[in-house]
């Protein structure tokens, strides 16, 4: 009984100490604290709806609220993810026990955080990160000096300001640090503020707009607790920090895109903790460090986008025979030489491998096959070539990505085959697969992204592969030899949004489209008919049918795809006019319908396209005036509308308003008036096409306003012309879809299209216009001029010596004026000069013989009478020669008259001899003479009648040319009558 008794006291008393603990652990909250919570819960809404526990008298009770057991005083709010939004209750400063503040994840309408939070002397942790904060971080958070872990991180939004970073070095018992995605710009104290927190071991300042730092200032290093570091998208403009050997328990180092130079130091090698490097996307030189191969926790390598160089092959033998766990090796994009045999084959872990866009050459060895938990594999830009076969490809099971484009392979698989994989994307542009389609892609049912773009095939497509996969997204068989016709519809294809089947033998009619589409490019086949109706239904974002048979008219229904950004209908035979009906909201910043058959004015509405970059009406039979509504286009950088029927003056308000025009093409038209001198407002002008057109008045005096025609650096020029280009990325950089604008110039005596480098064209062309007056100085300002063409106007006075200060001119054609005096000595500064003509002028003197102008030949100075010297045949006469020549010249003139009136006394004599002592000499002599008279009076006559049906201000060439076929017509009459 007794043992029983103790038993039921023992319980008894266990029990008791379980309701005193738990009494205790449910310790009532302050009043003062829980009504803290209650204004705080009214001032915000709780979408979640995660606060409606907060109900009650016992605040501790409520969720994401946490008290201390001992004073009841609430020390956690953790709200983190409760999609909060509204405006915080000052009231919450009530809450000075705090140790633990989570507001992560919500929604505070871009208010800057409160100052209050600085009050909580017991915060040892506080997460605001994603919580639409902006404004200015309050400097009052440097008062927490108990603070260990602080996150402002902010994905989007307005974001947080820091303007110096004394507070954060305030925060000496900081171990976790992250302010990415801040704006840092002004913070220039970062590095050493940074450096006051001894026991920091992660630090996240990645996408923070830090400004350029130099990474070695740092004579000593404090935090080298660190197991983190992500500067990730920071333009420090640094070198490679050489403390960062300092940092042995780094685990994480990603410096991806800093703006990092120079080499990787070889200190690298002691981070021996390392798991994750990335450096890429940096300027980066030299080779891998052989320091690296200690690095044999190394689980990630992320170097690509830098200017590596080096045998790979020398690398990996030394780099990676301890590196077990390395699962993704990312070296594309350097400069990096050799090939893969001797050392993929061991790489067993591999997930990840991107060798792509190097200078990687060899064959790919079988052993690639053995890589069974590859998933990703890119070699493509390289120098590869050989036969790859199934065994390269047998036990890769778990490949979803395969990019082998932009290499000399030759894919050689039996046509039973049937790859182990399942992919999802492939890319195999450039590579030699054809004749046929590959029939083993019938079995990849999940793929979505295709390119056999350049593949060799030929001959149609095969039926199935309009639905082998029902998850399709993007197929290019751009630049093949595929014929046939597509079928009537493509709306099964549910989820395709791009097709490139450019640069192929297509005949037929366009299909029906899917509504998914999103990228369409057609260009350069045989199609024809008129455009499908069913392009009204979609949201179109780029549509390409260039250089195909395409007739008809151009729908309206373009008006009101307000998704189109481009559209290319260029090189077919649409007729009719233009749609009037374009609408301000729409997104097209590239309309080409060059080359056809359009006629009427040029639409009003087309003003309302504030997108507009490029506008594109060439070659078509458009008339009328330039509407004033396109000065509303204020983006427009390239206006074609040349070889048209447009008439009237050239607006001044091309100058006045659309400032970012780069080149502009109005020739071949029917413009009259003068040139409007706001033209030498448009500071970006590359290139002006005036000529063809029937414009009077002098050539102007403004061209030195053009500052974009004066001295460039040319790698400059490339990097801040902004030409157009369009381009649709598919695997390894190849693309599917391009567009880019081209610019037909006629220079150097004939046409050239210039398309990608046309930022190097800078010209101007007023030639076949009725300019007169001179030739103004100013142009010699151009210094970076290449084409000059004034040629075919009434030009006169004397060349200007300042052109030759046009070093980088190319070609320059001053014909057919009239133009005096002589050939400048400065031209001989023009080394780059590789087509001139001066013909057909009224230049004298002697041609200067020095440099580039002693390679053109007499064509090049053709019809100046008063020209002599090299290369034309007439002989200069020196100065100092000049009274005698004229004197003996005189003498001789008077002896050669006097001999040959002698002559011709006797002769006349002779003839009247004959004919009165010869009657049948005399009837055939008038015989002949009347015949002859005949035949060139018949001449004559035709001459005048092709004269008067020339129309006035006609082409001199062609004048030229009606000249010289009536003297072919005289010679061939006479000899006939003379036969």
């Amino acid at each position: 009984m007794g043992g029983h008794t103790m038993l039921r006291l023992l319980t008894g008393l266990a029990l008791w100490c379980l309701v005193i603990n738990f009494t205790r652990g449910k310790a009532a909250c302050i009043g003062v604290e829980r009504d803290a919570l209650a204004a705080f819960n009214a001032s915000i809404t709780d979408a979640g709806g995660r606060l409606r526990s907060w109900q009650g008298e016992n605040c501790c009770n409520w969720g994401g609220v946490s008290c201390s057991k001992k004073t009841g005083h609430v020390v956690k709010l953790d709200l983190g993810g409760y999609s909060l939004k509204g405006e915080i209750s000052p009231s919450l400063a009530a809450l000075t026990r705090l140790v633990h503040l989570n507001l992560s994840h919500g929604d505070f309408g871009a208010v800057p955080i409160p100052e209050f939070i600085g009050s909580f002397k017991m915060l040892r942790y506080l997460d605001l990160s994603h919580a639409g904060f902006g404004g200015i971080a309050p400097p009052q958070l440097g008062n927490l000096s108990r603070l260990v872990y602080l996150d402002l991180g902010s994905f989007g939004g307005p974001g947080i300001t820091v303007n110096n970073f004394r507070w954060v070095s305030k925060l000496t018992s900081l171990r976790y640090l992250d302010l990415s995605w801040l704006y840092l710009a002004a913070s220039v104290d970062w590095l050493q503020a940074v450096n006051m927190l001894p026991s920091l071991q992660v630090l996240r300042l990645n996408d923070a707009s830090l400004p350029a730092t130099d990474l070695t200032s740092l004579s000593q290093v404090n935090f080298t607790s660190l197991t983190l570091l992500n500067l990730k998208n920071n333009d420090l403009n640094s070198s490679m920090p050489n403390w960062i050997d300092k940092l042995s328990a780094l685990s994480e180092l990603d410096m991806t895109s800093c703006g990092l130079s120079g080499m990787i130091p070889d200190d690298l090698g002691k981070l021996t903790s390392l798991m994750f490097i990335g450096l890429g996307d940096n300027k980066l030189t030299g080779a891998i460090p052989t320091s690296a191969s200690r690095l044999c926790n190394l689980v990630q390598i992320s170097l690509s986008g830098n200017i590596l160089s080096g045998d790979i092959a020398e690398a990996a033998k030394s780099l990676f025979p301890c590196m077990k766990q390395l699962q993704i090796l990312e070296l594309a994009g350097n400069n990096l030489t050799r090939n893969l045999s001797g050392w993929l084959e061991v790489m067993s872990g591999l997930r990840i491998l991107d060798l792509s866009a190097n200078s990687l050459s060899g064959v790919v060895p079988h052993g690639i096959g053995n890589l069974s938990s590859l998933t990703y594999l890119d070699i493509s830009f390289n120098r590869f070539k050989g036969t790859l076969s199934e065994l390269h490809f047998a036990n890769l099971l778990r490949l979803d990505t395969l990019d082998l484009a932009s290499n000399s392979f030759e894919i050689v698989v039996k046509q039973s085959w049937m790859p182990p994989f399942q992919l999802i994307n492939l890319g195999l542009h450039d590579c030699l697969v054809g004749p046929e389609f590959p029939t083993w892609l019938q079995s990849q049912t999940i793929i979505e992204m295709t390119d056999l773009g350049s593949a060799g095939i030929r001959g149609p497509l095969p039926d199935w592969i309009w639905n082998f996969s029902l998850s399709m997204t993007s197929l290019n068989v751009s630049t093949n030899n595929i014929t046939g016709m597509l079928p009537a519809s493509l709306e099964q294809l549910t989820m395709l949004t791009t097709l490139s089947m450019r640069n192929n033998k297509l005949q037929g009619n366009i299909p029906d489209l899917p509504l998914s589409i999103r990228v369409l490019d057609l260009s350069c086949n045989n199609l024809s008919g008129p455009l499908p109706h069913s392009f009204r239904d979609k949201e179109l974002h780029y549509l390409s049918l260039s250089k195909n048979y395409i007739s008809g008219v151009i729908p309206t229904d373009f008006c009101n795809m307000i998704s189109l950004e481009l559209i290319d209908l260029s090189d077919n035979n649409l007729s009719g006019q233009l749609p009037n009906c374009w609408q301000k909201k729409s997104e097209l910043y590239a309309v080409d319908f060059s080359s056809n058959n359009l006629w009427g004015e040029i639409p009003s509405t087309m003003g309302s396209l504030n997108s507009l970059m490029s506008l594109h009406l060439s070659k078509n039979r458009l008339s009328g005036v330039l509407p004033t509504s396109l000065q509303s286009c204020q983006m427009l950088m390239f206006l074609d509308l040349a070889e048209n029927n447009l008439s009237g003056n050239i607006p001044k308000w091309i100058g006045d308003s659309l400032k970012s025009l780069i080149l502009v093409r109005l020739g071949s038209n029917q413009f009259s008036g003068g040139i409007p001198e706001e033209l030498s407002q448009l500071p970006a002008l590359h290139y002006l096409d005036l000529s063809n057109n029937k414009l009077s008045g002098p050539v102007p005096h403004f061209w030195g306003n053009l500052t974009a025609l004066h001295l460039v650096n040319q790698d400059q020029d490339r990097r801040t012309s902004p030409f157009l280009q369009y381009k649709v990325y598919g695997l390894g950089g190849a693309y599917f879809f391009v567009y880019t604008d081209t610019l037909e110039v006629m220079t150097k005596g004939h046409n050239f299209l210039y398309e990608e480098e046309m930022y190097v064209m800078k010209g101007i062309d007023l030639s076949a216009n009725l300019l007169s007056g001179e030739i103004p100085n100013e142009i010699g300002f151009l210094s970076s001029l290449i084409n000059l063409n004034l040629s075919r106007n009434h030009i006169g006075g004397s060349i200007p010596a300042e052109l030759g200060n046009l070093v980088d001119l190319e070609s320059l054609d001053l014909s057919w004026n009239d133009l005096s005096g002589p050939i400048p000595d400065s031209f001989a500064s023009l080394t780059s000069l590789g087509f001139l003509n001066l013909s057909y002028n009224d230049l004298s003197g002697k041609i200067p013989s020095r440099n580039q102008l002693a390679t053109f030949d007499n064509y090049s100075f053709w019809g100046n009478e008063n020209l002599c010297g090299p290369p034309l045949d007439r002989i200069c006469v020196p100065e100092s020669n000049k009274h005698w020549h004229h004197k003996h010249h005189l003498r001789f003139d008077t002896l050669t008259c006097l001999f040959t009136l002698l002559g011709f006394a006797f002769g006349i004599s002779t003839v009247f001899t004959t004919f009165i002592c010869s009657v049948v000499t005399r009837k055939a002599y008038f015989r002949f003479t009347n015949r002859v008279l005949g035949k060139l009076r018949t001449a004559v006559e035709m001459k005048l009648s092709i004269n008067r049906m020339m129309p006035a201000g006609g082409d001199p060439s062609m004048a030229t040319r009606s000249q010289d076929s009536i003297t072919c017509y005289e010679l061939e009459q006479s000899s006939t009558a003379i036969m």
